[in-house]
């Protein structure tokens, strides 16, 4: 595989941290195609492993464990994945990747970050960095599967969008750690991305702390014992009838 300057990009990135990394792909390494999870049947199988999961570490009985919320926490987790490496690309290098759907792939696991690879990265020099994020990467490659997760298990866009937002505001907090150097224009580009576009009215950003609130729930809460995320737009847990 060649090595262009966004390969370059995203190999910076990806020392932020495992959220951060895209791995290039190999033939050998039982990569499986990102479309895939397009796909109702797949989605399910992986939300009923990771309902699976949180049943034992809650110590409770599957049936205690809602899919719908399952659904809504597994896309949290890779939503996670799909944003942050371009993300960092665009903070630490100037910019955004131009990745295709179709020349992405994954790899099953549960628990942990979602493993991500690129067989092809296309070279195409980046304007505005908020603009091309939303056309380079939520709206060709987030938006199919967030469609996907919400037709499959009824979750609204609103909650999956609000987990985007979440999630870009979690890679914004490590990448602030990671390198201090960068964290006003990270802390700029969230803004942006906040402000217009695809995730314009998923959550408000707090420049000064930076501290993060999102409009909507991604359903954590309903898992038993499980409480409320730090950046949720609930105060508390809302109890049963």
């Amino acid at each position: 595989m060649t090595t262009g300057q966004d390969d370059v990009a995203l190999d910076l990135a990806a020392e932020v941290g495992p959220f951060f990394v895209l791995d290039r792909w190999t033939a050998d390494a039982g990569w499986r195609p990102l479309r895939e999870l397009t796909d109702p049947g797949v989605i399910a199988e992986r939300v009923a492993a990771a309902r699976g999961l949180l049943a034992e570490r809650s110590g409770v009985a599957l049936d205690e464990i809602e899919e719908r919320a399952t659904a809504s926490i597994v896309f949290l987790g890779l939503a996670a994945r799909l944003v942050s490496p371009a993300f960092a690309s665009a903070v630490l290098a100037g910019r955004v990747p131009r990745l295709l759907l179709d020349e992405l792939w994954w790899q099953p696991v549960v628990g942990g970050p979602w493993p991500l690879a690129r067989s092809a990265v296309g070279e195409s020099p980046s304007g505005d960095l908020a603009d091309d994020l939303d056309a380079r990467i939520l709206q060709p490659i987030v938006a199919p599967l967030l469609d996907a997760f919400g037709r499959t298990f009824a979750v609204s866009p609103q909650v999956l969008w609000g987990s985007v937002a979440s999630s870009l505001a979690g890679a914004l907090t490590m990448l602030r750690t990671a390198r201090p150097d960068r964290a006003e224009a990270a802390t700029q580009l969230v803004g942006r991305l906040l402000e217009g576009g695809t995730l314009a009215g998923t959550g408000d950003l707090d420049p000064a702390g930076p501290s993060f609130v999102r409009r909507s729930c991604c359903l954590f809460y309903r898992v038993p014992g499980a409480g409320i995320c730090g950046d949720c737009v609930l105060d508390e847990a809302p109890t049963s009838a």
